[in-house]
């Protein structure tokens, strides 16, 4: 069975308060006289479902086009249940209660159940939305050396409210080249989705859209299971 948990674009969808919206523009139509439909867009990087290169952060890191294809494939995904609300958090002691299941998890995905509201009350869902610690997201990277990727449902990994004072410091601490190689970050996922899934997950498929140059990608994002 396969179960997409990426979201479809559109300009109304929830995002970062400071992201511009999408907008698609219709160049060619039939009701023109034209022989075809077809669509030009606009998209920013980090809006809807997507993955974060190390280059988002990290100066002189590798963009999207450069991490190699299997990164984005993953064959022992681990969804842990952390429901949470307004300006919650996952800690490093939280994560540590999962070691055993952790150790061979190539792919995390934090569920807070934030994906349970995004579609009836998209404000509260980019408004303050839980986040995981900076501990906890170096504990991630340097303890598991299996894991390749962190995925939340929530349209960031640091919060809206002190990101920029802070300095974004979960996203640093996943991506930086500090010596331990960085965790690509997905966003926006239906975490929901791949929380109702009744049969054994197998896989994820998280494959982008890579535009050279660029620091991030749209993701198509779904779970194989069994």
């Amino acid at each position: 069975m396969i179960t997409e948990i990426s979201y479809i674009l559109d300009a109304d969808m929830p995002r970062w308060p400071t992201n511009p919206a999408e907008r698609l523009e219709k160049v060619l139509s039939f009701e023109n006289g034209d022989p075809n439909n077809a669509f030009s867009c606009y998209h920013h990087m980090h809006n809807g479902t997507h993955v974060d290169a190390p280059g988002h952060f990290s100066r002189g890191a590798r963009m999207i086009e450069e991490i190699p294809v299997e990164d984005f494939y993953y064959t022992n995904p681990v969804l842990l249940d952390f429901p949470r609300g307004k300006g919650g958090s996952v800690g490093r002691e939280e994560l540590q209660k999962y070691e055993d299941i952790l150790e061979n998890a190539d792919l995390v995905c934090l569920y807070f159940h934030y994906a349970d509201i995004r579609a009836k009350d998209p404000c509260r869902y980019v408004d303050d939305f839980p986040t995981m610690t900076p501990e906890a997201a170096v504990y991630l990277r340097s303890r598991f050396p299996k894991l390749k990727a962190v995925a939340v449902d929530a349209v960031g990994v640091d919060s809206t409210v002190t990101a920029s004072e802070a300095g974004f410091p979960v996203h640093k601490a996943l991506l930086d080249g500090d010596g331990y190689r960085p965790l690509l970050i997905y966003e926006d996922v239906d975490l929901k989705k791949m929380s109702e899934i009744s049969g054994s997950i197998k896989e994820v498929c998280a494959f982008p859209v890579r535009w050279k140059g660029a620091e991030a990608g749209p993701v198509s994002m779904a779970v194989i299971s069994e």
